[in-house]
Protein backbone atom coordinates (compact mmCIF):
# COMPACT_ATOMS: atom_id res chain seq x y z
CA UNK A 1 0.00 0.00 0.00
CA UNK A 2 2.87 2.35 0.86
CA UNK A 3 4.47 1.77 -2.53
CA UNK A 4 1.15 2.41 -4.22
CA UNK A 5 0.90 5.78 -2.47
CA UNK A 6 4.44 6.63 -3.48
CA UNK A 7 3.64 5.69 -7.08
CA UNK A 8 0.49 7.80 -7.10
CA UNK A 9 2.36 10.77 -5.61
CA UNK A 10 5.13 10.44 -8.20
CA UNK A 11 2.58 10.22 -11.00
CA UNK A 12 0.84 13.33 -9.66
CA UNK A 13 4.10 15.27 -9.55
CA UNK A 14 4.97 14.14 -13.06
CA UNK A 15 1.57 15.20 -14.34
CA UNK A 16 1.91 18.60 -12.65
CA UNK A 17 5.35 19.08 -14.19
CA UNK A 18 4.01 18.10 -17.61
CA UNK A 19 1.19 20.63 -17.42
CA UNK A 20 3.35 23.45 -16.08
CA UNK A 21 6.18 22.83 -18.54
CA UNK A 22 3.87 22.76 -21.54
CA UNK A 23 1.54 25.57 -20.52
CA UNK A 24 3.52 28.02 -18.41
CA UNK A 25 7.26 27.84 -19.10
CA UNK A 26 9.61 29.50 -21.56
CA UNK A 27 13.30 28.93 -20.91
CA UNK A 28 15.93 31.35 -22.21
CA UNK A 29 19.19 29.68 -23.27
CA UNK A 30 22.41 31.54 -24.04
CA UNK A 31 24.97 30.54 -26.68
CA UNK A 32 28.15 32.27 -27.83
CA UNK A 33 29.58 31.72 -31.30
CA UNK A 34 33.06 33.07 -32.08
CA UNK A 35 33.61 32.87 -35.84
CA UNK A 36 36.94 34.00 -37.32
CA UNK A 37 35.18 34.60 -40.66
CA UNK A 38 32.86 37.18 -39.08
CA UNK A 39 34.22 40.73 -39.14
CA UNK A 40 31.12 42.76 -38.27
CA UNK A 41 30.02 44.14 -34.94
CA UNK A 42 28.92 41.80 -32.18
CA UNK A 43 25.32 40.69 -32.71
CA UNK A 44 22.66 39.32 -30.41
CA UNK A 45 20.47 36.86 -32.32
CA UNK A 46 17.15 35.50 -31.08
CA UNK A 47 16.40 31.99 -32.37
CA UNK A 48 12.70 31.07 -32.43
CA UNK A 49 11.31 27.94 -34.05
CA UNK A 50 8.46 25.44 -34.11
CA UNK A 51 5.65 27.58 -32.77
CA UNK A 52 3.24 25.32 -34.67
CA UNK A 53 0.42 27.84 -34.71
CA UNK A 54 -2.92 26.23 -35.50
CA UNK A 55 -5.44 28.90 -34.57
CA UNK A 56 -6.21 31.48 -31.88
CA UNK A 57 -5.62 28.90 -29.12
CA UNK A 58 -1.90 29.70 -29.31
CA UNK A 59 -2.53 33.31 -28.26
CA UNK A 60 -1.11 33.15 -24.71
CA UNK A 61 1.94 31.17 -25.79
CA UNK A 62 2.67 33.74 -28.52
CA UNK A 63 2.20 36.62 -26.08
CA UNK A 64 4.66 35.02 -23.65
CA UNK A 65 7.16 34.62 -26.46
CA UNK A 66 6.77 38.24 -27.54
CA UNK A 67 7.25 39.54 -24.00
CA UNK A 68 10.40 37.48 -23.57
CA UNK A 69 11.95 38.46 -26.90
CA UNK A 70 11.18 42.13 -26.28
CA UNK A 71 12.86 41.99 -22.87
CA UNK A 72 16.04 40.59 -24.47
CA UNK A 73 16.23 43.25 -27.24
CA UNK A 74 18.03 41.20 -29.93
CA UNK A 75 19.56 42.72 -33.05
CA UNK A 76 18.02 40.08 -35.35
CA UNK A 77 15.34 37.40 -34.96
CA UNK A 78 15.78 34.09 -36.79
CA UNK A 79 12.89 31.70 -37.47
CA UNK A 80 13.93 28.42 -39.20
CA UNK A 81 10.52 26.92 -39.82
CA UNK A 82 7.34 25.32 -38.53
CA UNK A 83 5.76 28.64 -37.78
CA UNK A 84 2.43 26.85 -38.32
CA UNK A 85 1.16 23.28 -38.09
CA UNK A 86 -0.01 21.61 -41.28
CA UNK A 87 -3.67 21.99 -40.27
CA UNK A 88 -3.50 25.77 -39.92
CA UNK A 89 -5.89 27.79 -42.09
CA UNK A 90 -6.40 30.87 -39.91
CA UNK A 91 -3.29 33.06 -40.18
CA UNK A 92 -4.45 35.87 -37.90
CA UNK A 93 -2.23 34.67 -35.03
CA UNK A 94 0.69 34.30 -37.45
CA UNK A 95 0.21 37.92 -38.44
CA UNK A 96 0.01 39.12 -34.83
CA UNK A 97 3.12 37.20 -33.77
CA UNK A 98 5.28 38.30 -36.70
CA UNK A 99 4.14 41.91 -36.53
CA UNK A 100 5.07 41.91 -32.86
CA UNK A 101 8.48 40.38 -33.54
CA UNK A 102 9.16 42.79 -36.43
CA UNK A 103 8.45 45.63 -34.02
CA UNK A 104 11.42 44.41 -31.94
CA UNK A 105 14.03 43.60 -34.61
CA UNK A 106 14.30 42.45 -38.23
CA UNK A 107 12.89 38.94 -38.63
CA UNK A 108 14.23 36.31 -41.08
CA UNK A 109 12.23 33.17 -41.81
CA UNK A 110 12.82 29.92 -43.73
CA UNK A 111 10.19 27.17 -44.06
CA UNK A 112 9.95 23.88 -42.19
CA UNK A 113 8.29 20.60 -43.05
CA UNK A 114 4.84 21.68 -41.83
CA UNK A 115 4.84 24.59 -44.27
CA UNK A 116 5.84 22.20 -47.05
CA UNK A 117 2.93 19.97 -46.05
CA UNK A 118 0.37 22.71 -46.77
CA UNK A 119 -1.57 22.71 -50.01
CA UNK A 120 0.26 24.95 -52.51
CA UNK A 121 -2.45 27.64 -52.50
CA UNK A 122 -2.51 27.66 -48.67
CA UNK A 123 1.28 27.83 -48.53
CA UNK A 124 1.30 30.81 -50.88
CA UNK A 125 -1.35 32.51 -48.75
CA UNK A 126 0.84 31.93 -45.70
CA UNK A 127 3.91 33.30 -47.47
CA UNK A 128 1.98 36.44 -48.50
CA UNK A 129 0.92 36.92 -44.90
CA UNK A 130 4.51 36.50 -43.71
CA UNK A 131 5.87 39.08 -46.17
CA UNK A 132 3.08 41.55 -45.39
CA UNK A 133 4.29 41.68 -41.77
CA UNK A 134 7.74 42.84 -42.91
CA UNK A 135 9.35 39.48 -42.21
CA UNK A 136 12.09 38.56 -44.71
CA UNK A 137 11.04 35.32 -46.43
CA UNK A 138 14.05 33.18 -47.31
CA UNK A 139 12.98 30.32 -49.57
CA UNK A 140 16.31 29.33 -51.15
CA UNK A 141 17.29 32.98 -50.96
CA UNK A 142 20.16 34.99 -49.50
CA UNK A 143 20.28 38.59 -48.29
CA UNK A 144 23.38 40.62 -47.55
CA UNK A 145 23.95 42.54 -44.33
CA UNK A 146 27.08 44.34 -43.19
CA UNK A 147 29.68 41.60 -42.75
CA UNK A 148 27.08 38.83 -42.93
CA UNK A 149 25.02 36.93 -45.49
CA UNK A 150 21.76 35.41 -44.24
CA UNK A 151 20.61 32.43 -46.26
CA UNK A 152 17.44 30.37 -45.90
CA UNK A 153 17.14 26.96 -47.52
CA UNK A 154 13.90 25.15 -48.37
CA UNK A 155 14.73 21.51 -47.71
CA UNK A 156 13.20 18.62 -49.66
CA UNK A 157 9.97 17.23 -48.29
CA UNK A 158 11.37 13.73 -48.90
CA UNK A 159 13.78 14.37 -46.02
CA UNK A 160 10.76 14.30 -43.69
CA UNK A 161 8.28 11.83 -45.24
CA UNK A 162 8.53 9.19 -47.96
CA UNK A 163 6.14 8.89 -50.92
CA UNK A 164 3.74 6.90 -48.74
CA UNK A 165 3.91 9.57 -46.01
CA UNK A 166 5.85 7.21 -43.80
CA UNK A 167 9.26 7.61 -42.18
CA UNK A 168 11.32 4.82 -43.75
CA UNK A 169 13.85 5.36 -46.51
CA UNK A 170 13.98 9.13 -46.13
CA UNK A 171 16.10 11.12 -48.57
CA UNK A 172 19.39 12.72 -47.73
CA UNK A 173 20.59 16.17 -48.77
CA UNK A 174 23.89 16.64 -50.58
CA UNK A 175 26.18 19.67 -50.86
CA UNK A 176 25.52 19.60 -54.62
CA UNK A 177 21.76 19.85 -54.03
CA UNK A 178 22.30 22.71 -51.65
CA UNK A 179 24.50 24.56 -54.14
CA UNK A 180 21.83 24.07 -56.79
CA UNK A 181 19.22 25.51 -54.40
CA UNK A 182 21.05 28.54 -52.99
CA UNK A 183 24.24 28.93 -55.04
CA UNK A 184 27.82 28.64 -53.92
CA UNK A 185 29.04 29.77 -50.52
CA UNK A 186 30.41 33.31 -50.67
CA UNK A 187 31.67 34.79 -47.44
CA UNK A 188 30.45 34.64 -43.83
CA UNK A 189 27.01 32.99 -44.00
CA UNK A 190 24.34 32.48 -41.36
CA UNK A 191 22.13 29.65 -42.64
CA UNK A 192 18.51 29.03 -41.62
CA UNK A 193 17.83 25.33 -42.22
CA UNK A 194 14.93 23.64 -40.46
CA UNK A 195 16.38 20.13 -40.17
CA UNK A 196 19.67 19.84 -38.24
CA UNK A 197 20.31 16.24 -39.32
CA UNK A 198 21.97 17.50 -42.52
CA UNK A 199 24.78 19.24 -40.59
CA UNK A 200 27.45 17.43 -42.63
CA UNK A 201 26.03 18.96 -45.82
CA UNK A 202 25.73 22.45 -44.35
CA UNK A 203 29.37 22.22 -43.21
CA UNK A 204 30.59 20.86 -46.55
CA UNK A 205 28.77 23.70 -48.34
CA UNK A 206 30.63 26.15 -46.11
CA UNK A 207 28.07 27.75 -43.76
CA UNK A 208 29.84 29.25 -40.76
CA UNK A 209 26.72 29.40 -38.55
CA UNK A 210 23.57 27.28 -38.91
CA UNK A 211 20.36 27.70 -36.92
CA UNK A 212 17.80 24.88 -36.86
CA UNK A 213 14.80 23.52 -35.00
CA UNK A 214 12.55 20.60 -35.98
CA UNK A 215 13.65 18.15 -33.28
CA UNK A 216 11.55 19.59 -30.42
CA UNK A 217 14.43 18.82 -28.08
CA UNK A 218 13.83 15.11 -28.57
CA UNK A 219 10.39 15.44 -26.88
CA UNK A 220 11.77 14.05 -23.58
CA UNK A 221 15.23 15.02 -22.35
CA UNK A 222 16.95 12.26 -20.39
CA UNK A 223 19.76 13.38 -18.02
CA UNK A 224 23.16 12.38 -19.39
CA UNK A 225 21.57 10.94 -22.55
CA UNK A 226 19.76 13.77 -24.37
CA UNK A 227 16.65 13.73 -26.49
CA UNK A 228 14.56 10.58 -26.70
CA UNK A 229 12.65 10.77 -29.99
CA UNK A 230 12.81 12.61 -33.31
CA UNK A 231 9.81 13.66 -35.42
CA UNK A 232 10.82 10.82 -37.76
CA UNK A 233 10.18 8.35 -34.90
CA UNK A 234 13.89 7.62 -34.38
CA UNK A 235 15.17 6.92 -30.88
CA UNK A 236 18.03 9.00 -29.46
CA UNK A 237 18.55 11.21 -32.52
CA UNK A 238 21.56 13.45 -32.97
CA UNK A 239 21.35 17.22 -32.62
CA UNK A 240 18.17 17.51 -30.55
CA UNK A 241 19.08 20.89 -29.05
CA UNK A 242 22.18 22.83 -28.14
CA UNK A 243 25.45 24.00 -29.70
CA UNK A 244 27.23 21.64 -32.11
CA UNK A 245 30.34 22.08 -34.22
CA UNK A 246 31.62 20.29 -37.33
CA UNK A 247 34.75 21.56 -39.03
CA UNK A 248 34.45 25.35 -39.23
CA UNK A 249 30.67 25.27 -38.83
CA UNK A 250 28.75 26.09 -35.66
CA UNK A 251 25.16 24.89 -35.43
CA UNK A 252 22.65 26.02 -32.82
CA UNK A 253 19.50 23.90 -32.50
CA UNK A 254 16.54 25.12 -30.48
CA UNK A 255 14.11 22.79 -28.74
CA UNK A 256 11.34 25.04 -30.05
CA UNK A 257 8.14 26.34 -28.55
CA UNK A 258 5.25 23.94 -29.19
CA UNK A 259 4.57 20.18 -29.16
CA UNK A 260 4.22 18.11 -25.94
CA UNK A 261 7.45 17.69 -23.99
CA UNK A 262 8.90 16.61 -20.65
CA UNK A 263 12.07 17.75 -18.85
CA UNK A 264 12.49 19.86 -21.96
CA UNK A 265 10.72 23.21 -21.59
CA UNK A 266 9.88 25.43 -24.57
CA UNK A 267 12.82 27.70 -25.22
CA UNK A 268 14.10 30.89 -26.76
CA UNK A 269 17.78 30.68 -27.66
CA UNK A 270 19.93 33.82 -27.66
CA UNK A 271 23.12 33.66 -29.69
CA UNK A 272 25.96 36.12 -29.27
CA UNK A 273 27.86 36.21 -32.55
CA UNK A 274 31.26 37.83 -32.72
CA UNK A 275 34.49 37.51 -34.64
CA UNK A 276 37.71 36.16 -33.17
CA UNK A 277 39.16 39.69 -33.10
CA UNK A 278 36.08 41.36 -31.64
CA UNK A 279 36.23 41.98 -27.91
CA UNK A 280 33.13 40.99 -25.97
CA UNK A 281 30.92 44.01 -25.25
Amino acid sequence: MAWKKVGLAAAGLLAAELVYENCGMLAVRQDTVIQPAYTGRQLKLALVSDTHIIDQRRRERCRRLLRTVKAEQPDLILFPGDLVSRGCRDFSMVRQLLQGLCGIAPVYYAPGNHELDLLPRVRQELYRCIEETGTVLLCNRTVQLEGLRICGVTLKYSMYRNQHRGFSGLAGYTPEEMTQAVGEHRGMTLLLAHNPLALATYAAWGAELVVSGHMHGGIVQLPGVGGLLSPERRLFPAYTKGHYRQGNTDMIVTGGIAKPRLCNPPELRLITLRGAENPAL
